[in-house]
C-alpha cells in the first residue's frame, strides 16, 4: 500500500486585499504557500502533487524540489475559478492511473499545521480520515481510493462535503499544529503576529504552554526542534519546595508523546522488556540515578528522589521517560529501543519538523 500527497494551491484567494497573491506573500522570510509545500514534502508520501491554477507557482516548486530532492509533481487545474472541489476532483484525477491506495490533501493557504499532522493522517487507517485541532476537523484529509469517485467535482468545499455526506466512513485523528489559513490581509498579520510572538516567547513560557501549568522546579531546555520549539526538559532534582524529583529528563514535545502514548497502548512497555537484556536496563537505571543524585546539593537533609529513570527501581514503567533520556544524550537502551520501534512507523523524532511553538 503506496499513500500520495496532494497539496491544493489553485485558488484565486479573492478575500485577501495585498499587493501580490496571498501564497505569495511573506512569512517568516518565505511564502505563505511554501511553509504548506515544505510541510507535505517532510512527510515522506511515495509521491507528490500539487494542483495550482490563478497563480504561478512553478519556479517556487521546483525550488524546494530541488532543495529537498524530491519530486512534486504539478497538475494544472483549469477550473480553478468554479471552486475548491474542482481543484481536489483534479488531483484525483492524476491519481487514477496511479497504484496509489490512498491520497493526503492538504490546504495550500494553511502555514502552520506542520509535518506532523501529514504524517499521522497518512499514518492512520480509515476511509476517510480527518485532522482534528482542539475538537475541530480541518485538513489534511486522508482518502481511500475507494471512495475518489464519490468526491463531486463542483463547489468550493473539496472534501467536508463527502464527509457530511457519509459520516459513518469518517474517522478523526486529533493533531498539534495551527490550522489557521490565510484567507485576509487580516490572517495574514495575525499570522506574523504569532510568528513574532512564539520567537520570543521565553522557555519558561514555552514550556507553561505545553505542561499546562508553570514547571515547579528549576529545569533547562536541554533538546528542541528546529523552530525553537521544547522537545525535552532537564528537571533538578528537587522541587522548589524541596520535594524530590525523580524524572532527570522530561519529554514535553505533544506530537513525541501521543506517539509513544501509542506505542504503549499496544503493548510496548512488555515488548521492550521482553527483548531487551535485564542487564543493560538495570544499567540503564544505575547510570541514571548516578546522574541524578550527583545533582543533589550535599547540605541537603530532606527527601531525596529514588530509583533511576523516571523514578524506577527495575524494568521498564514508562517509555517516554526513557526516550526522553535517550535523546537528551544519556546512554539508555529502553531509550534506543523506543527510537527505533517509532522509526518504523515514521514518528521518531526528527528535528528539523517544526513542532509546537505556542
Amino acid at each position: 500500500m503506496t499513500v500520495a500527497g496532494a497539496l491544493l494551491a489553485a485558488g484565486e484567494g479573492s478575500r485577501f486585499q495585498g499587493a501580490e497573491h496571498k501564497l505569495l506573500a511573506d512569512l517568516d522570510g518565505q511564502p505563505v504557500v511554501a511553509h504548506a509545500l515544505r510541510a507535505m514534502v517532510g512527510a515522506g508520501f511515495n509521491e507528490l502533487f500539487i494542483v495550482t491554477g490563478a497563480v504561478d507557482l512553478a519556479p517556487l516548486v521546483r525550488q524546494i524540489s530541488t532543495e529537498t530532492g524530491v519530486p512534486i509533481n504539478t497538475i494544472e487545474n483549469p477550473r480553478w475559478a468554479e471552486g475548491q472541489a474542482t481543484s481536489l476532483h483534479a488531483a484525483l484525477r492524476a491519481l487514477q492511473p496511479t497504484a496509489h491506495s490512498a491520497v493526503v490533501v492538504g490546504l495550500g493557504d494553511q502555514p502552520f499545521v506542520g509535518v506532523a499532522p501529514w504524517r499521522t493522517v497518512g499514518a492512520s487507517q480509515g476511509t476517510i480520515v480527518t485532522a482534528t485541532f482542539d475538537g475541530q476537523r480541518r485538513p489534511p484529509v486522508k482518502l481511500d481510493r475507494s471512495v475518489w469517485s464519490l468526491v463531486s467535482p463542483e463547489g468550493d468545499a473539496g472534501a467536508r462535503v463527502l464527509m457530511q455526506q457519509h459520516p459513518d466512513l469518517v474517522s478523526e485523528v486529533p493533531c498539534n499544529g495551527d490550522p489557521l489559513d490565510i484567507d485576509t490581509a487580516e490572517d495574514l498579520l495575525a499570522a506574523r503576529s504569532l510568528s513574532e510572538r512564539a520567537e520570543h516567547l521565553s522557555d519558561a513560557e514555552r514550556v507553561t504552554r505545553l505542561l499546562g501549568r508553570p514547571p515547579m522546579g528549576n529545569f533547562t531546555v536541554c533538546v528542541r526542534r528546529n523552530d525553537r520549539s521544547p522537545v525535552v526538559v532537564a528537571n533538578a532534582p528537587l522541587f522548589h519546595n524541596g520535594r524530590p524529583m525523580p524524572t532527570r529528563f522530561w519529554l514535553c514535545d505533544p506530537v513525541l508523546v501521543r506517539a509513544i502514548s501509542k506505542l504503549e497502548s499496544n503493548g510496548g512497555v512488555k515488548a521492550a522488556e521482553a527483548e531487551l537484556d535485564p542487564e543493560l536496563v538495570r544499567l540503564t537505571h544505575q547510570r541514571a540515578s548516578a546522574e541524578r543524585d550527583a545533582l543533589i546539593p550535599s547540605d541537603h537533609e530532606g527527601p531525596r528522589p529514588f530509583g533511576g529513570v523516571g523514578g524506577t527501581r527495575r524494568g521498564v514503567k514508562c517509555l517516554h521517560t526513557h526516550y526522553a533520556n535517550y535523546l537528551a544524550g544519556a546512554p539508555d537502551a529502553v531509550g534506543e529501543w523506543v527510537q527505533n520501534a517509532l522509526a518504523r512507523v515514521g514518528s521518531s523524532f526528527d528535528p528539523v519538523e517544526p513542532g509546537v511553538a505556542p
